[in-house]
Formats: C-alpha cells, sequence, structure tokens
C-alpha cells in the first residue's frame, strides 16, 4: 500500500488564454450578444418564459428555418467533389444561418426593441454572462469551457497531471538514447513501407475509382495507424511503466493532482480564435479563462517505499520529487516555445514574453485546447536528434490521419491557434499557465 508525502499547494496563474473544453458549443438559439457581453440563456427556461402565443411564433419561425438548414446540409454532403455548387450551396446554408438567431427571432418576429434587458428581467433566463473579447458572429457561436454547475470555470486535475506526464515522457525519451535510437529505427524501416503502399493504391485509384481499392486503402491506413499507435504505446511504456501495458505499472500512479478550486464566473472570456499557417482563413471563437487569473491545486507525491519494487519501477523513483517533475515541465516548455517563436514571427514577441516567465523553480506549463502538437506530444527528442525519421512519423500522419494531409517537408507542424485581439490581429498563445509552490 502507498504512502504519501504531504500534499504541496500549487498556485496556478494564467498568462494566457485556458480553454478546457467540453465538446459542446452554445449556438446563436442559445445566446445573445449586448454589446460586449454575451448572454447565454437556458432555452428551457425561455420556452417557459414566453406566452402561449409567443410560443406558437417561436415554433412557427423555428420549424421552417431548421427543416431548411437540415435540406442545405444534406444537399452539401452529396455535393462533395462539385466546387461551383458546394460554393453555392455553402452561401445558401450561411444565410440560412444568420437568420437562425434567438435575437433575430426576439428582434424581428416579437418585435422587442431591447431583447436583452427583457432576458435580464426575466428571471432564471440569463445562465450567466460573459464579457467577449470578440463576439461570435456565426451560427455555431462559440465552444464551452468546462465549469461547475453554478458555471465556475476550473482546471481538472487529469488535465494538469497528462501535461506533467507529456515533460516527463520528453525528457525520459531524450535521455533514453538506445530507446530513442529503435524509435528512430523503425520509422525509418517498418512505417515508409506502408506508407508507399498507400500512395501506390491512391494512384491506382484515381484512374480505377473502384470500390475494392478503396477498401484496401482504409484497411492499410488503418494498419499504418495501428502500426503508429503501437510505437508510441511501446515507448511510452518503457519509460513509464518498465515495458508493461498494465496502467497499474505506471509510476504516475504515485502522483495524484487535484481539480483546481473554481474561479469567479466573471474570469471568464470568449476569444475568436485564428489559426496560423493556413492558407484559408479559418477562425473559430471559445470561451476561455482570461490571463491574469489565479487559482490552486494539490499535488501530492507518494513515498518512493516497498510499491515501487513490487511493481520493477524502483529505477524510475526519481519522478517522485516535485523538483525533479518541475524541471521537466520547464525544459518542455522552454522547447514547445522557441519552436514556436522560431515559425509564428506574428506572435513572437508574446512567445517571448511567454519564456521568460519560464522559470525551473516556477515553470509554465500548457493545458487546454489548441496547445499545439508539440505541446501534447513526446515527438520533440525526435525532431531534434533525429529528423529523418520525424520526417518519416510526419509523412505516416499525412496518410493515415486527415487533419495532417496537407502538411510539407520541414514544416510541420505548420499550424497554430491563436487568440485574436479586439483588432481580429493575432494577440496570445492558448493554455499557458505558470506553476509555483505556495506550500509543502
Amino acid at each position: 500500500m502507498m504512502q504519501w508525502n504531504e500534499p504541496i499547494t500549487l498556485r496556478v496563474r494564467i498568462l494566457s488564454p485556458v480553454a478546457i473544453g467540453t465538446g459542446e458549443k452554445c449556438n446563436t438559439l442559445g445566446f445573445i450578444a449586448d454589446g460586449s457581453k454575451v448572454l447565454v440563456v437556458d432555452e428551457k427556461a425561455f420556452i417557459s418564459a414566453l406566452t402561449p402565443r409567443q410560443r406558437e411564433m417561436f415554433l412557427q419561425w423555428l420549424e421552417p428555418l431548421a427543416e431548411r438548414l437540415a435540406f442545405l446540409r444534406e444537399r452539401e454532403r452529396r455535393a462533395r467533389g462539385n466546387q461551383a455548387q458546394l460554393r453555392t450551396l455553402r452561401q445558401q446554408r450561411q444565410k440560412t444561418e444568420r437568420s437562425l438567431s434567438l435575437k433575430s427571432f426576439m428582434s424581428e418576429t416579437l418585435r422587442m426593441h431591447q431583447p436583452a434587458q427583457w432576458l435580464r428581467q426575466t428571471a432564471k433566463v440569463v445562465r450567466y454572462e460573459v464579457n467577449a473579447v470578440s463576439v461570435p458572429n456565426r451560427y455555431e457561436g462559440f465552444s464551452l469551457c468546462l465549469k461547475t454547475p453554478d458555471h465556475r470555470p476550473y482546471i481538472p486535475g487529469s488535465e494538469l497531471k497528462g501535461a506533467i506526464r507529456t515533460a516527463v515522457l520528453v525528457q525520459a525519451l531524450t535521455n533514453a538514447t538506445n530507446l530513442l535510437s529503435n524509435l528512430n529505427n523503425s520509422l525509418l524501416r517498418e512505417v515508409p513501407q506502408i506508407v508507399n503502399e498507400i500512395a501506390q493504391l491512391k494512384a491506382t485509384l484515381s484512374s480505377t475509382g473502384g470500390d475494392r481499392e478503396r477498401e484496401k486503402i482504409r484497411r492499410k491506413m488503418g494498419e499504418l495507424r495501428g502500426k503508429l499507435g503501437e510505437l508510441w504505446r511501446d515507448t511510452e511504456h518503457s519509460l513509464l511503466r518498465s515495458g508493461k501495458s498494465d496502467a497499474h505499472y505506471d509510476i504516475f500512479r504515485g502522483i495524484a493532482v487535484s481539480d483546481s478550486k473554481p474561479l469567479p464566473t466573471n474570469t471568464l472570456r470568449i476569444y475568436a480564435a485564428k489559426r496560423l499557417g493556413m492558407g484559408r482563413d479559418v477562425t473559430v471563437f471559445v470561451e476561455a479563462i482570461a490571463p491574469n487569473s489565479e487559482t490552486t491545486v494539490t499535488l501530492s507525491v507518494a513515498r518512493p517505499d516497498r510499491w515501487l519494487k513490487h511493481m520493477g519501477l524502483t529505477d524510475k523513483s526519481g519522478w517522485l520529487d516535485w523538483q525533479k517533475l518541475a524541471q521537466a515541465i520547464y525544459e518542455h516548455s522552454n522547447a514547445v516555445l522557441e519552436s514556436i517563436a522560431q515559425k509564428f514571427p506574428q506572435i513572437r514577441q508574446r512567445v517571448n514574453w511567454l519564456k521568460s516567465q519560464n522559470q525551473p523553480n516556477s515553470p509554465l506549463v500548457c493545458i487546454g485546447w489548441g496547445q499545439g502538437f508539440l505541446s501534447v506530444t513526446m515527438t520533440d527528442p525526435l525532431r531534434r536528434q533525429h529528423p529523418q525519421a520525424y520526417e518519416a512519423l510526419r509523412q505516416a500522419m499525412a496518410q493515415a490521419i486527415r487533419q495532417y494531409e496537407r502538411t510539407k517537408p520541414n514544416n510541420f507542424p505548420k499550424t497554430l491557434w491563436v487568440a485574436l485581439d479586439a483588432n481580429n490581429r493575432p494577440a496570445d498563445l492558448f493554455g499557458w499557465a505558470k506553476l509555483e509552490v505556495v506550500s509543502k
């Protein structure tokens, strides 16, 4: 049975917008903008607050728009490959979406001159209000940040623990010369063969267009994804589990991180986020915890006693120490920020400031949505020490994973999400926070 040291309290200082997503969005039927304020509405309470006649008007307004939107989306799906038709259908869909908003219904159908005021004055209709750096202007609205039932954002302990784990994996792999060499050899020997087979099948498909060839491609892509997954799993298990696949034998069983204390609702903001490095404009809206906010978590580390010997992890006992964990986080964050500064000059000044805040005893950690490829993977040692294997990995991912199919040699990762300011200029990275020991 594990014995635990006294927990350490860590202050978490938010330095750039932190968006811990829920996977859910609030579309234009779920909020109304009032200047730079966004009022998030309880849809059921809103319907209940309407008079019977207003409810009837709402259904008469909503049903034909929703049906047309569904019809246009289906036509778009069927028109894939016909770019001219797709453009026309997309314009029609976007026009329909612009009409499908709560503000349009209240202003145009109910003839309310001040819909936001009516919402505020009607009990329990507004869930909460949030300041918007950029007000969402699209039907899909904005991605929601993780919050308590009373709408206070917090950082789950699993998010921080995952970020610490990635940093440890990167440092452990950097120091494991033989393991890194084996990974290099596997990527150069085994993966390119499958990549070439997929490329040949795709070339055949362009001339024959048969279902049989498509099925072969799907099977080969599945084989490639499986091979990549196997390589990374085996590497991770060697570094943190002494080669065992059972999570029971993981050194991180001896590290626990609590959920943070909830922050006030007024620390939330809505940001427009743009993907730098894309040929076309890709902008979305996200709800995030704003910079200059603070919270705390507790980090507990098990004592390195008999349980380590029982699980064959005595050689990894050094990780059960906050100072060593902090050093790994510091070095990983430094490498990620250096890479971003070199590749994305539009945001370099802000990145250099973040880098100046990163210190060995109070490191920066990147969490939540929009971190970027190098932040969430242990590929940086491969990139720095074995660039040919890193390129083989990129080629494999380009074939196996759709979001990477347009990447180029010596330019991977090529994109990065950034937060825009009120003038739609790149202003900040996402996800950076500083960890400081408050008490032991």
